[in-house]
């Protein structure tokens, strides 16, 4: 040992293959650290970027392209190819845009890329990070709520040229109750105007109806938002909010029921990782009080189920938590929230607003294109066509993945889907077999948040932006994490003896 001091020559070395394979680690890292934080999309795809320079790096350094084999490259490379053929083939082809094709192919080649990554047991610092990444922008989500910024906006209307005319940088001099009731909408006479703290506009406060509104110059109008009680934390929308932890709810709380189980040691002794149960339920906390916030009910469902079956299949115990949590909710809720609650029963008609509309035009486009479908991004220019003509919002998705996939991509590709959903099902149920507390909080959490993925898709589209970019780089975890269980099972005694 002293010899090897002495001479550092000697010394292992790290090979330059490795340096290409820490920029991935690094790079995978950047990428998980930024995902809930809106503002950060250029970090975030600095952070794919440098993944990527590191895989092309690490091929060039070896002069060989490693490919592993997943059950998910053939139906995977159909969807590609049939979204692909949607697009050309669409109604219109020069309205689809081929950029949402490549959202959708850069999601797919992250998943590849988890996969040939060679983290080893440093995939846990990709969970690490993601569990820390998702406390830190839920916390600063609970700032951002007590002090009223960082809410939901929805845009009313714009202001018409001859009252336009009226506007003064210094002082907006606008009949704003004219304008208003010329947008069918009322302001009491008592509202005030001033200026906005936050950016440059203006804010109309209207005390009487508890209703404030934000006023924005832009392309020569101004635009009046109306701004909701529903928080967006970090995200631009509150309804973006509700997708990230419809996913990151489940994860933390499956390591939470793995670091809650209790385990034998080889001395006799239990062991209980309390700095994990500690850490998680607080992170739980400010995120279950971030999803309330945001007032998105498909997120408050989805959440709900995934979490009575975790609980059932895994920690019934959990089940008495979600009891008494019920129970005494309404004592410390905020009113915005039991308002939204209240929607549910009292005004049935208004609870999914518009969504029944959506999704019968959407019934109406399938009949129409079955195969091909209507091309990647083209709903909204198709539902303007075959829309209401009263309709007053124009989404720009079906508000529902299983018929959003099959509008845009056709019904084959619809059953392709529920065909990929079966095959990564069975590669997860394959991490039943390995203890241990990282596989086993993996499978609990990645079970659930599937579950709770897929309820919410049925009344929101959760397979795009971020969440989609979640969805495949979490489902690339687990296949990267079961090929290793899978390549150390397949080892004959003769040939781990010749390894080691």
């Amino acid at each position: 040992m002293l010899d090897k001091i002495r001479n550092p020559a000697i010394l292992p070395h790290p090979s330059p293959g490795a340096y290409f394979d820490l920029a991935i680690h690094i790079g995978f890292l950047i990428f998980v650290l930024a995902l809930p934080f809106g503002n950060s999309t250029i970090v975030l795809y600095a952070g794919l970027t440098l993944a990527l320079l590191g895989w092309i790096g690490r091929i060039c350094r070896e002069r060989k392209f490693e490919w592993k084999r997943t059950p998910l490259d053939i139906p995977v490379a159909i969807f590609l190819g049939l979204a692909l053929v949607g697009s050309f083939f669409a109604p219109n082809p020069s309205s689809s845009s081929l950029g949402y094709f490549w959202k959708l192919l850069r999601a797919v080649l992250l998943f590849y890329a988890v996969i040939h990554s060679r983290l080893g047991e440093r995939w846990r610092y990709m969970v690490v990070a993601f569990l820390l990444a998702g406390g830190l922008s839920t916390a600063l989500g609970l700032w951002f709520y007590l002090n009223g910024t960082h809410m939901g906006v929805v845009r009313l209307f714009s202001v018409d040229a001859r009252l336009q005319s009226d506007y003064s940088e210094k002082l907006p001099s606008v009949d704003w109750q004219q304008a208003f009731e010329n947008n069918g909408r009322r302001l009491s006479q008592n509202a005030s105007v001033s200026p906005s703290n936050k950016d440059a506009g203006w804010v109309i406060t209207d005390e009487e109806t508890s209703r404030k509104y934000i006023v924005r110059r832009s392309h020569e109008q101004l635009n009046v938002y109306y701004v909701e009680p529903r928080l967006a934390g970090t995200f631009k929308m509150p309804n973006d909010l509700g997708a990230y932890l419809v996913i990151a709810i489940p994860i933390a709380m499956g390591y939470l029921i793995s670091a809650w189980r209790t385990r034998r040691q080889k001395d006799g002794r239990i062991s209980i990782h309390w700095g994990w149960i500690v850490s998680l339920g607080l992170i739980l906390c400010v995120m279950a009080a971030n999803l309330a916030l945001t007032l998105t009910r498909a997120a408050w469902v989805a959440v709900f189920f995934a979490a009575v079956y975790m609980a059932i299949c895994f920690k019934r115990r959990l089940l008495w938590g979600l009891l008494i949590l019920a129970v005494l909710s309404p004592f410390f809720m905020p009113q915005d929230v039991k308002d939204r609650f209240q929607t549910v029963w009292q005004r049935p008609s208004g609870f999914m607003s518009e969504r029944p509309q959506w999704w019968k035009t959407s019934t109406q486009l399938i009949a129409k294109y079955p195969i091909t479908g209507i091309g990647l991004g083209r709903f909204r220019h198709e539902y303007k066509l075959h829309g209401p003509p009263d309709m007053y919002h124009e989404p720009y998705h079906a508000h529902n993945i299983y018929l959003h996939i099959a509008v845009e991509q056709g019904i084959p590709s619809l059953l392709l889907f529920f065909w990929m959903l079966f095959l990564i099902f069975r590669r997860l149920f394959t991490l039943r077999k390995n203890g241990g507390f990282w596989r086993s909080g993996l499978y609990i959490g990645s079970s659930g948040f599937l579950i709770s993925a897929l309820i919410y898709g049925l009344a929101d589209n959760i397979l795009h932006q971020r969440p989609l970019l979640m969805f495949w780089f979490i489902i690339g975890i687990v296949f990267y994490v079961t090929s290793q269980s899978i390549e150390n099972e397949s080892e004959t005694p003769f040939t781990k003896a010749r390894l080691a």
